[in-house]
């Protein structure tokens, strides 16, 4: 054997035996994504139009009418301002148009509503007072919703709803019904007819609102249930029923009777 074919035996049994090119490449993991891209597109797409759906309730109750900048009221006869006509109220065109678009879609997941219960600007909360006078004199007393009388939370809060709804007995709005022959009871003529006949006596209720104390009053040191903070809205007297039922009113205005939890029918 010559020595130069030595040498090229020796170099052959150094050199790496040589792959094929496939097996050189690193093994690659599947991806990690299982969704397609096209599916990821539009999951994000719902996603953001639910985030603005829930965006745009509260802003749309938040923006109101406007008039134009610059507006001046035109005046009678008598140069007093008028009140301007529905035309010339500016509405917020993005608002309500979104409002439109996904009204469907709020009104079916209940989130058509604005989120001013509780801030920046609370209202106050309502209670019914009331005395039932019985023949022989003697008179009951109570009010409603009272933590001390109305346990378990539920109940309470099912007497403080009552109070809250029976704002309806104001002067405006007996007088529209009289006008329009609505001759349906109110809720608090109901509550007032209810208590007369339940007690025996004649009722009468005074429908409150609890005011929230200013910077002046807390200053002061008034306290939260002082009576200076109660404001009577309006009052409501009732007779007993002529059936002594105290749960027949419901049926006569076409409502189903609800039980309050805890409570008799």
């Amino acid at each position: 054997m010559s020595k130069k074919r030595q040498q090229n035996l020796d170099v052959g049994a150094q050199a790496p035996t040589q792959q094929p090119a496939q097996a050189r490449q690193p093994s690659r993991a599947p991806a990690g994504l299982p969704w397609h891209p096209a599916w990821r597109v539009l999951a994000s797409l719902l996603v953001a139009a639910h985030v603005l759906a829930v965006f745009v309730a509260p802003w749309d109750l938040a923006t109101g009418a406007a008039l134009p900048p610059g507006y001046l009221a035109p005046t009678d006869s008598l140069g007093r301002p008028m009140r301007p006509s529905t035309d010339e109220w500016q509405q917020p065109v993005i608002t309500r148009s979104l409002r439109g678009f996904f009204n469907h879609y709020l009104n079916l997941l209940y989130l058509n509503h604005g989120y001013e219960f509780f801030a920046p600007d609370p209202a106050g909360t309502h209670r019914i007072d009331y005395h039932v006078t019985k023949p022989d004199g003697t008179v009951v007393e109570g009010k409603f919703p009272d933590l001390s009388a109305q346990w378990p939370r539920l109940l309470y809060h099912r007497h403080m709803m009552l109070a809250a709804q029976s704002e309806m007995i104001n002067n405006q709005l007996v007088m529209m019904a009289e006008r329009s022959g609505v001759r349906r009871p109110f809720s608090g003529q109901m509550f007032a007819e209810h208590l007369a006949t339940l007690h025996g006596g004649q009722a009468h209720l005074d429908l409150k609102i609890h005011m929230l104390l200013s910077q002046k009053n807390v200053l002061e040191g008034i306290q939260l249930d002082d009576p200076s903070t109660f404001r009577v809205l309006g009052t409501i007297d009732g007779s007993p029923r002529p059936d002594g039922n105290a749960h027949s009113a419901a049926g006569q205005s076409g409502e189903a009777p609800i039980t309050i939890p805890g409570g008799s029918r």
